[in-house]
């Protein structure tokens, strides 16, 4: 049986191991592939000494090696292959298929709670980026609370400030340079064509956006409904704060929705767009 992972998938480089019970690989030689199109490769000449005392070899199982990404293309749909087999290394779930067994839509994978675990213990994480991003993949969204000084300050430069902490977060969400928009006066209506914009500009990753407003606000979402496809049951929604010193990540793939007395109440999103379409 041959095992996996890709440990790391960014604009730049690839890492991972990957195992053969019956046939050492070390040596072997592995490629990268965005969709149908080779982006890198390299060989299977890393020791791993936490796989080695898992009993996976002699622990030379690992890989690493550099990619070269288009401006177009996500590093989240990158598989790696062993040159010359049939079967493809994915991410998400990490498993073995045939390559004719993966499904068209790869956009939904977002984080995977272990690859993130392991970059918060290389130091690519801190703590506070690391569970915001967990959370956002477990629940479709993640509150922080915010260490900003607002006495003395008009709105405007709080939310600025704020704004800085949404791209920076988001950016790490989306691996990729942004450009954040400040939108003010945003409705509950809005969010649907929000939503739309930000697809449209990252297919391949979930529609993560910034809530925020001067003062408190709440909205209810269903926790997980941003990984299934069917309606979320009715009054299931769990209440988020935002508004003050609390920002709201949220990803809009999520049953979403605002309760008589907040749903007109406008708010300031942050939206995340590439950096060419603002010029």
């Amino acid at each position: 049986m041959i095992r996996g992972h890709i440990d790391l998938a960014t604009r730049a480089r690839v890492e991972g191991w990957i195992h053969c019970d019956q046939l050492p690989l070390a040596g072997a030689r592995v490629l990268a592939f965005h969709d149908e199109t080779c982006v890198g490769g390299g060989r299977v000449d890393v020791f791993r000494q936490d796989l080695a005392d898992a009993g996976l070899g002699d622990g030379c199982v690992g890989f690493g090696f550099p990619v070269a990404l288009r401006s177009d293309q996500d590093p989240r749909v990158l598989d790696v292959r062993l040159e010359g087999g049939t079967l493809l290394l994915k991410q998400g779930a990490c498993a073995l298929s045939p390559r004719e067994a993966t499904g068209a839509d790869r956009r939904r994978q977002g984080r995977d709670p272990a690859a993130l675990s392991w970059m918060l213990a290389r130091g690519w994480l801190d703590q506070r980026r690391h569970d915001a991003l967990r959370g956002l993949a477990r629940f479709g969204a993640h509150p922080l609370q915010l260490q900003i000084e607002r006495r003395g300050r008009d709105a405007a430069s709080v939310c600025d400030e704020v704004a800085l902490e949404a791209a920076d977060l988001i950016e790490f969400h989306l691996h990729t340079a942004i450009d954040c928009e400040i939108r003010e006066d945003v409705r509950a209506g809005d969010l649907t064509a929000i939503r739309r914009e930000v697809r449209a500009s990252f297919p391949f990753s979930p529609p993560v956006i910034g809530l925020w407003a001067p003062g408190p606000h709440h909205l209810d979402l269903v926790e997980g409904s941003h990984l299934s496809d069917g309606e979320a049951e009715a009054g299931a929604g769990v209440e988020y704060a935002f508004g003050g010193r609390t920002l709201l990540l949220a990803d809009l793939d999520a049953a979403i929705g605002f309760r008589g007395g907040d749903a007109p109440t406008p708010f300031t999103a942050f939206v995340p767009c590439r950096p060419e379409e603002r010029l």
